[in-house]
């Protein structure tokens, strides 16, 4: 964990009672969400660095994925071609940061079958270089008949892809065709706000915030039920999981979650 100065109990329990009224609520993309992006941060870097328990990585993962939940529901008004059984898209490269992965694990733990897709998925994943994994596609080893079968432990990055249009999700994940993805109205800026704040939280609880391959790290935590705890602890658990190319460098999302991080850690 990061050591910096903390504020005080009482100083910081200001900060929090004025977030209350921020805190979990929908994001809404068409007004000023900075307040709304701080609040949220805050709250998650609480979390991991003054809650005790174990398995508060995972429980950071699931406040974010449900935030991200209720500001799609809240914001997304068009039809969507999204249903179950339309599983087109669980062919691509998924990264996700390490709490979206124990959260993951958590849902498909103590599955036999489950468990060994991923060790298949894992094995295959690290064979192909990401920058061909759209042509060697390796589908998600949580798919069963063309449905997530952990679709409540899901990562945000699964939950923020909402198509309009079957057809192009068709030309793009079946036909391997050079088109624009219909995203519906308002997800793409929603999933940044999730990633930017979740990412701000890791940064400053001292915690790796990268985005990593996700079924050789699924793989990893699955195989060791202390994972989590010696995650959190500092252990190089996941040594050798490829992180995403988009992350090697500073991406234009770290630079934002860097940020917000910087504001973050003043207030608390």
């Amino acid at each position: 964990m990061n050591a910096f100065p903390r504020l005080d109990a009482a100083t910081r329990q200001k900060f929090i009672d004025a977030d209350a009224a921020l805190v979990g609520k929908p994001l809404n993309p068409a007004e000023n969400c900075v307040p709304a992006l701080q609040a949220n941060a805050r709250h998650m870097a609480l979390m991991l660095l003054d809650d005790p328990s174990p398995a508060r990585a995972r429980e950071v993962a699931a406040f974010a994925e449900s935030l991200i939940d209720a500001s799609l529901a809240a914001a997304v008004t068009e039809p969507i071609a999204c249903a179950k059984g339309c599983g087109h898209c669980c062919v691509t490269y998924v990264s996700c940061t390490f709490p979206e992965i124990f959260r993951l694990a958590e849902g498909v733990r103590g599955r036999a079958d489950a468990e060994a897709r991923v060790r298949d998925a894992s094995a295959r994943a690290q064979s192909i270089p990401q920058v061909y994994r759209e042509v060697n596609r390796v589908i998600c080893p949580i798919l069963v008949d063309s449905a997530c079968s952990a679709y409540a432990h899901r990562p945000v990055v699964c939950r923020a892809v909402l198509s309009l249009s079957l057809p192009k999700c068709l030309a793009i994940f079946r036909d391997g065709l050079r088109v624009d993805f219909a995203h519906a109205t308002g997800t793409e800026a929603i999933r940044g706000y999730a990633v930017i704040m979740l990412r701000a939280a890791l940064i400053v609880a001292g915690l790796p915030h990268q985005n990593y391959e996700m079924t050789h790290a699924l793989d990893i935590a699955l195989r060791d039920e202390t994972a989590e705890a010696r995650w959190l602890a500092g252990e190089p658990v996941f040594a050798g999981v490829a992180v995403d190319r988009a992350d090697i460098a500073d991406s234009h999302f770290y630079q934002l979650a860097e940020a917000l991080a910087s504001v973050v850690r003043q207030t608390i």
